[in-house]
């Protein structure tokens, strides 16, 4: 019979679901709202239920399955597999998740970290198929990211590694809300992009079609301005291009580091495609150094949003599938 594994992607908004079977193809993909108001023991046994209801739909034992993975926003304790605190969902503090779900499901079950997860779901399934080492950047609200190395996530000592998007590349630059100043999300994200264009539109004389959209929509967001970048507006050119050069410089800094095979960009902001990625591929030209060429590739994400389920469900093979 063919085997599966679970894999549950623990979001404030939803919760989703997938099998993955042995070769690595996801099927039975499907959603459910997360009941954060009821506190953890609602969204526990949405997720026990959500579970079971694969494995129905699917017409799939539980004797065929492996294990389950779980992603989850963290912080977390990996090793014990618990949540430490969850902000968006309240209460949920020193939640014992791994074992609760695991226990539900009458199943070996591991716990990752959601970010972690989606870089894992693109590196078996998706840009990341078939390279070495990868690095994904989700660009969105914030910057989050994920590292594998050697086919494995990577966690750091502490298990608080691959935090890219507070890698400091402006020296006493914003204030960021992790308590740093001149993280890379205060000057690549989505919502700097949009705050930043924002804060100069009103306190500096700019000409810009982007004025008209501030006044009739009350704020500008990173596709206005990538809009007006595209149909030639010099002001917000500007602001995109200085984007990209940052993502650049954090590509060049994350070559030196870790020298992966692939840099995958993924979020809401990677929609903008070769928009985003030509300059961005130009900038990282111009910083990266001389003494060898360039070797990583700079490319976009292809899961979306499914990213983050497909790889729970991955490092559950990982963790308990057959070698």
């Amino acid at each position: 019979m063919a085997k599966y594994s679970i894999g549950i992607d623990l979001g404030g908004t939803f919760i989703k679901f997938c099998l993955l079977d042995e070769a690595r193809r996801a099927r039975g993909v499907f959603q459910l709202p997360t009941p954060a108001d009821g506190g953890p023991d609602a969204v526990i046994e949405h997720m026990i239920g959500g579970g079971r209801k694969l494995l129905r739909d699917n017409k799939v034992a539980r004797s065929d399955i492996i294990g389950v993975g779980i992603g989850s926003p963290g912080p977390l304790d990996l090793k014990d597999g618990i949540v430490l605190e969850m902000p968006n969902i309240a209460g949920f503090k020193n939640v014992s998740l791994r074992d609760r779900v695991g226990g539900g499901l009458e199943l070996p079950a591991a716990l990752e970290n959601d970010a972690n997860a989606a870089a894992f779901g693109e590196y078996i399934c998706g840009a990341g198929a078939g390279a070495g080492d990868m690095v994904l950047l989700t660009l969105g609200t914030g910057i989050g990211s994920g590292i594998i190395v050697d086919g494995k996530v990577f966690h750091g000592y502490h298990g608080i590694g691959a935090e890219l998007g507070h890698m400091i590349i402006v020296p006493e630059g914003e204030p960021c809300g992790c308590g740093q100043k001149g993280c890379l999300e205060r000057y690549a994200s989505a919502t700097f992009i949009s705050q930043a264009a924002t804060h100069r539109l009103r306190s500096e004389n700019c000409r810009s079609v982007l004025q008209d959209v501030l006044k009739r929509k009350g704020a500008i967001d990173a596709k206005d301005i990538q809009d007006a970048a595209g149909a030639g507006d010099a002001f917000a050119a500007e602001v995109w291009n200085r984007v990209a050069y940052y993502l650049a410089l954090a590509c060049v800094n994350i070559c030196r580091i870790f020298d992966p095979d692939e840099i995958v960009l993924a979020g809401g902001m990677a929609k903008a495609g070769d928009d985003l990625v030509s300059p961005l591929h130009a900038h990282f030209k111009n910083l990266n150094w001389t003494l060898t060429a360039p070797t990583a590739k700079i490319v976009l994400a292809r899961l979306g949003n499914d990213a983050g389920v497909i790889g729970a469900a991955g490092v559950a093979w990982q963790e308990f599938g057959e070698s």
